[in-house]
């Protein structure tokens, strides 16, 4: 049997603090609105989970945090794509007065600072 593939390049998973993604900004859109317009616009598609996403840390200085997140994977062919991505992660980040962002790319986990 032959088997069709096609390699898509690195798996980029992030999380989003799920209730925020509702809120409407000055534009009139949602964050939500804007990820999904931003990834079928740029990379053609993306999925998302959402449910009985959350997490625990401690932040910088050492206060507890909980959040409740959805979560959303796309796939960047190209370091272009890959770094497109990571800004457009920091500016949600911003509108979304999150601090940073956690973000898996390729395997390999980091933090996206809103600038």
């Amino acid at each position: 049997m032959a088997v069709r593939e096609k390699p898509m390049g690195q798996v980029v998973r992030f999380l989003l603090p799920s209730l925020k993604l509702k809120q409407v900004a000055e534009a009139g859109t949602t964050a939500e609105q804007r990820v999904h317009q931003f990834f079928i616009e740029n990379f053609g598609g993306y999925t998302a989970a959402s449910g009985n996403i959350f997490g625990y840390w401690k932040d910088e200085s050492g206060h507890n945090s909980y959040g409740e997140h959805r979560e959303f994977t796309v796939t960047a062919a190209t370091e272009q794509q890959l770094q497109a991505i990571r800004e457009f992660i920091a500016k949600i980040a911003a509108e979304l007065d999150e601090e940073c962002i956690f973000v898996e790319i390729g395997g390999r986990a980091s933090l996206i600072y809103a600038p």
